[in-house]
This record gives structure tokens, sequence and C-alpha cells, in this order.
């Protein structure tokens, strides 16, 4: 089983693998990254406390915005994940709990859990990477919201050299970003869907799904549930049906 992450990242997805019994090799494709404008980011950081909801998209996003936080945000300011890995990144790094979750994690679900709990013309400030989908702020603004979209960080895509030896010796290849799916083709290479021919793809979600299908792959796994259990229970109800 080949783990495709961003460097340091998806612990909980190779503990459950490895609990349910697979053989786990990890591939950083990505490394996260300082944004482009800093000064922009410790600005908007520093005045978070003014804001009525902060809004968080990604674990990089609030660790940025925890390295960058010296005060804390007092008990006006909400806070809203966009999956089960960030709220509990919010608890980690802020000891501070979402008060909105969305069931789907998505950007464009967060943009509709919080349209229903905010106020019309709440001020929602969310930390995004460089480049990331414009769904969410584009449905908050047509709600009436008001909008910061803030740059906490970038990818760069960085596969290793040796990628199409590890994708080889590999069965399965989990993908939980649209960054993941980029790298992995951009270190394959002209070969890349030869390579990954017979190769078991599991995507942890939509966006990383549409990202694959843009690229050409085919994506046999794709829970109900963007979560890394959610992954692992269809990887292994898959295998459990294809012996």
């Amino acid at each position: 089983m080949l783990v495709t992450s961003a460097s340091g990242s998806s612990p909980e997805l190779v503990r459950l693998l490895e609990d349910a019994g697979a053989t786990v090799t990890i591939t950083s494709l990505i490394r996260i990254a300082p944004p482009p404008d800093e000064a922009a980011l410790q600005a908007a950081v520093d005045r978070a406390h003014e804001a009525d909801w902060l809004a968080f998209t990604s674990v990089a996003g609030v660790e940025a915005f925890a390295h960058r936080r010296h005060q804390p945000l007092g008990d006006l300011v909400r806070l809203a994940a966009v999956g089960s890995g960030t709220q509990a990144a919010l608890q980690g790094y802020l000891q501070a709990s979402a008060a909105v979750v969305p069931a789907t994690f998505s950007g464009s679900a967060l943009a509709d859990a919080l349209i229903s709990h905010a106020r019309p013309g709440a001020r929602v400030l969310f930390f995004a990477a460089h480049g990331a989908s414009p769904v969410l702020e584009s449905k908050l603004r047509a709600a009436g919201l008001s909008v910061e979209k803030v740059v906490a960080y970038q990818t760069i895509e960085s596969p290793p050299r040796d990628l199409a030896q590890r994708v080889k010796e590999s069965d399965a290849i989990t993908l939980a970003s649209p960054s993941a799916v980029r790298a992995l083709v951009k270190g394959l290479g002209a070969d890349a869907a030869l390579l990954l021919r017979g190769k078991l793809l599991a995507c942890i979600g939509p966006v990383t799904l549409a990202e694959a299908r843009e690229r050409g792959l085919h994506v046999e796994i794709v829970p109900e549930a963007s979560t890394f259990a959610a992954v692992v229970e269809a990887l292994s109800r898959y295998y459990t049906m294809n012996r």
C-alpha cells in the first residue's frame, strides 16, 4: 500500500491501514511552504479576533494560524472546520472546538454549513492554500456574508526520484488531495497512465477524485465520508469482496 502525502502528514491513515493488516510505504509527494505574502498572513492572524467566524479548510491552515497567533481569540469568535482532521488540529493546536463541521468534508459543504449557522452579513475569515478552489469564497459571498480569504500556505510538488519504482512495488495507492494527484502524475511523467494501470487508486473525496479523472486516472475507491477511517473501511471492503 502506497500512502501519498504531504511531508509529515497522514500518520492517522498509516496507523489505520497497518491496524487493518496492510503493509504501508509512505511517499511524500508535496511539501508545505509558507505563503507568498507572509506579512498579509500575519496581519490577518493578528486581527482574527475581529471576525465573527474563522474557517479552516485543512490541517496545514490550522498549523499556519496557530504558529502565528500569540493571543487568545476570545469567546465571540466561532470556528468552522472542513472535516474531522481539521477539527482535531484545532483542538490540538488551539485547544478549541469547531462549532461547524459539515457532514461531507469539502469546501462546498463547509460553505453550506456556515451559511446555515452564520447571521446575514457575518464576517468570515478563512485560511486556505494558495491556489485553492474558489467555491467556498464564492458561495459565502453569494449568501451575503462578508468574506476575506487568507492564503495561509502553499503546496509545492516534490515527488521522489524513485517514485516509479515505489508505484511498481505497490498494489494500491491512496490520494488525499488534488495536489497529491498532480504531483503523482508529474513524478511519473509521460508514462503515468501506463505505470498506474492495474493499481488500485483510492481518493479521499470528490474534489480529489475530480482531479484524478481530469488527469486521466481510473479511481476505484471513493468513500462516502471524506475521512481516513472511511478510506480504510472502503479498501478493506474492496479486498474482502475481491479475494
